[in-house]
């Protein structure tokens, strides 16, 4: 082979070892041009957004065309017992988020980074971040959640982020790099306002200059979705007429800005002195976070809570002194 010796010495070595798999290697043929495009720095062709949805229920279609590890999906029952949706459903509402153009994507311009960096806050089973293995590497993707039973589904479907136990308050033990995302889908809608702007400090501190964290909350559609509770003589919701003041209290309470905080409490790991409905409205984060402030949306397709979006544009924090901060915890 005359031109061996010229491509070792200006192709990188993972290239190099792709090529060796190529010429000895029989069938996967796909999956290793996608490991030599990748090692050379060459961006593979784009998945449309269509193929993205429909690749999730088809893990080896997506390894052997693309060379995305995939996990697989834990059983309905699971799925039910975190968001009450299962299959196709519940992936769309997580997918909607996901590509939501200004809330995701578009506002954090993923596009123009290179391997961006993004970090599950409370990502439950992973239902969220599989989506974003078409952005970057599965190294770059952090998964937590104080939930041992959520770390043990992770790890059952085979999910290849790095996945991280954090406690109901921060810091996260094993963070090891700053984010150009961090993202929350329903964790602050459960919070109490203590937990919040720790919480909310903390993750501020783990971005990079620039990075975006955009996170739900409760907002009007609950407080229509409690009016409907109070309506009917039976539903799956019922607990909500004895947890909360009846619903025309409530959306008083939030026109005028107020925070407010339910206990519930579900389980040994999710006590009443944090866990609970919560509901976070406009005013709240315009008064408290006005500097970080992108948007704040209550209507989001297919998303029946509020998105908020926060950009870190300096090395601020927003909590009283004694609150851990990612800053220190990484050594800045």
């Amino acid at each position: 082979m005359i031109l061996r010796e010229p491509l070792k010495r200006c192709l990188p070595l993972g290239a190099i070892r792709a090529l060796r798999d190529l010429r000895m290697a029989s069938g996967g043929l796909r999956l290793l041009i996608h490991r030599f495009r990748t090692a050379c720095g060459m961006q593979g062709a784009p998945i449309d957004d269509n193929t993205w949805f429909e690749l999730q229920f088809k893990p080896q279609e997506a390894l052997n065309h693309y060379g995305i590890p995939l996990p697989g999906l834990p059983s309905d029952e699971v799925q039910m017992r975190y968001t009450a949706r299962a299959g196709r459903n519940n992936l769309q509402q997580a997918f909607s988020f996901y590509k939501f153009y200004k809330h995701v994507r578009s506002a954090c311009k993923l596009s123009h980074i290179k391997e961006p960096r993004i970090l599950d806050f409370g990502g439950g089973w992973g239902r969220i971040s599989r989506f974003f293995l078409r952005d970057t590497k599965p190294e770059f993707i952090y998964i937590t959640d104080c939930l041992g039973d959520a770390i043990d589904r992770l790890h059952a479907t085979g999910n290849p982020c790095k996945i991280l136990k954090n406690e109901p308050l921060p810091p996260i033990v094993g963070l090891d790099t700053y984010f150009d995302l961090i993202y929350a889908f329903s964790v602050f809608s459960h919070l109490s306002e203590q937990f919040l702007r720790a919480w909310l400090t903390y993750l501020m501190g783990c971005l990079r200059p620039g990075g975006h964290l955009v996170f739900t909350t409760r907002g009007r559609q609950f407080i229509d979705q409690l009016e409907q509770v109070h309506r009917e003589a039976f539903s799956i919701h019922s607990y909500l007429r004895e947890k909360l003041p009846p619903p025309q209290e409530v959306r008083e309470r939030y026109l005028k800005g107020e925070f407010q905080f339910y206990p519930t409490g579900e389980g040994d790991e999710l006590t009443s002195d944090f866990y609970g409905e919560a509901l976070i409205p406009p005013r709240y984060i315009e008064t408290n976070y006005r500097s970080a402030l992108v948007d704040f949306t209550e209507e989001v397709p297919d998303v029946d809570q509020s998105v908020v979006v926060l950009k870190k544009t300096q090395d601020e924090q927003f909590a009283p002194a004694g609150v851990p901060t990612c800053s220190a915890e990484l050594g800045r």
